[in-house]
């Protein structure tokens, strides 16, 4: 699969350029021009800061939405993902006109946006934000439209004010990225990494694409040969229904990889993906690229008879070729390649700071859609994941992870066990609580404190975690508290 990013100026240009995109995938145009026509309506006068019309906003973004397959209603949410929030239009209004699903999904891009607008992401909070975020969004279409709808403004992001443009530089890197990875739109991920990274660095990633530019004529110069190369050595050998793909790897991909690995790294930069019909002709092609070409025993890698943890399958290999140049090598089949970059997949279930694949297993269980023929309704786009969590927040913005039916009692635990030993109330989305009220989804507390108050007996019952359980028995044990 191969994305048409272009971008769309002018708005007599917004309905041909998806009406192209939506003929070539074989959808009916007719609801959709009649959305089309609604989030027109509805933008109409309206400008982006660039000048252009805001039309052209979500056009592109159904344009690019038709293109990943899941199906029309996701392209109508994504024309009308703004009308809710930017004009005059109400969602009891986009439900009458278009059904209670495409209403909902609406809702939830509204949601989504709104939670991550409010809430201040730190860094040491980040992970667990992502995890809030998901367990506030049931249906993977919503975050689906929000990462197009971000690519979009990061494309078109050059005309905002600079300190707009750092703001965004880094909740994608914190976010959006991660949520691409999460839902297995790594394409996505990459683009997104690129921009951020010109952003938040401008002068580390404007010298490193100076140097780059140095050398980009012999790599692409090099590409071309390893192609003509080893397309040769497939028709020989009687492989003829392939394809072979050429990359250099992205401008943050490189720059990560200088940085952990040193900048003699940068020579494989150049690479080559092998696109087969079977297992048995990976192999088969593995054999006769490590016949021809001697190969790194340390960047060998089988991931399709030992699948990664989030199910990723292919033949990683790299090869010395002539001039001192090392060749990345992905051999994969076609089925396998349309789930690695644009399915279910999730590379977040490996990647952890120790490379041990721990500490991530809710990922594996994250999405299960698309892909499934059999499946034609909404539920093929649920996610049922995090359910055993809760997320709540301090006054500050931080996110806090708790079993769900955790109290106030236990969150103040979480914080600090001095705070939980001396906690006497909590105020709950600005009112005034009880230690014992169970705390839901997207609450923000405050806990209240007093040296006079400590644990008792009766604690046991409120605090619903196990940490916070022990730590009570242990002081009540010690005798250090009599109320």
């Amino acid at each position: 699969m191969s994305l048409e990013l272009s971008l769309i100026h002018s708005k007599d240009n917004c309905w041909p350029e998806l009406e192209k995109i939506l003929e070539k995938n074989g959808f009916e145009k007719s609801i959709i021009k009649r959305a089309f026509d609604f989030a027109d309506k509805m933008h109409s006068g309206q400008k982006r800061i660039s000048g252009d019309d805001y039309i052209v906003h979500p056009t592109w973004v159904a344009k690019v939405v038709a293109q990943l397959g899941v199906g029309k209603e996701a392209i109508i949410a994504a024309l009308l993902h703004d009308c809710v929030e930017d004009s005059e239009t109400c969602i009891e209004e986009v439900a009458k006109e278009f059904g209670d699903e495409i209403a909902l999904l609406v809702t939830g891009m509204t949601d989504v946006r709104d939670i991550t607008r409010t809430i201040e992401v730190h860094e040491t909070n980040i992970e667990v934000f992502r995890r809030f975020l998901f367990s506030s969004v049931d249906d993977v279409r919503v975050l689906v439209i929000r990462l197009v709808d971000k690519l979009h403004n990061g494309l078109t992001i050059s005309v905002m004010p600079e300190q707009k443009q750092l703001r965004y530089g880094k909740r994608v890197l914190g976010i959006y990225s991660p949520m691409a990875e999460y839902v297995g739109l790594h394409y996505f991920k990459r683009l997104l990494d690129d921009i951020a990274f010109r952003l938040i660095k401008k002068e580390e990633a404007e010298r490193l694409e100076k140097d780059l530019k140095k050398r980009a004529k012999d790599e692409f110069l090099a590409l071309k040969d390893i192609n003509a190369e080893i397309e040769e050595i497939l028709k020989l050998n009687n492989i003829n229904d392939f394809e072979v793909e050429g990359r250099i790897k992205s401008l943050y991909s490189t720059y990560l990889k200088i940085k952990n690995k040193g900048s003699e790294r940068v020579k494989d930069r150049v690479g080559i993906r092998i696109l087969l019909n079977s297992i048995e002709e990976c192999y088969t092609v593995l054999g006769l690229l490590h016949a021809k070409f001697r190969y790194l025993p340390d960047e060998f890698d089988d991931y399709i008879s030992v699948p990664k943890p989030n199910g990723y399958r292919s033949i990683q290999t790299t090869i010395n070729w002539k001039d001192k140049l090392t060749v990345e090598v992905q051999i994969r089949t076609r089925a396998m390649h349309e789930f690695n970059e644009f399915g279910p997949a999730s590379h977040i279930a490996y990647k952890t700071v120790n490379g041990s694949g721990k500490g991530f297993d809710w990922v594996k269980e994250l999405i299960e859609w698309q892909r499934d023929d059999e499946k034609e309704n909404i539920n093929k786009y649920r996610i049922n994941v995090l359910s055993k969590y809760i997320y709540v927040f301090t006054p500050k913005g931080d996110t806090v992870q708790l079993i769900k039916g955790a109290t106030a009692l236990d969150f103040a635990y979480k914080l600090h066990s001095d705070i939980g030993d001396h906690c006497y109330g909590a105020m709950i989305n600005n009112k005034m609580g009880k230690i014992d009220d169970e705390l839901k989804t997207g609450d923000i507390i405050e806990i209240i404190t007093s040296k006079k108050v400590g644990p008792n007996k009766s604690w046991l019952d409120m605090a619903k975690t196990a940490a916070a359980r022990d730590r009570i028995r242990k002081k009540l044990n010690e005798n250090k508290f009599v109320i």
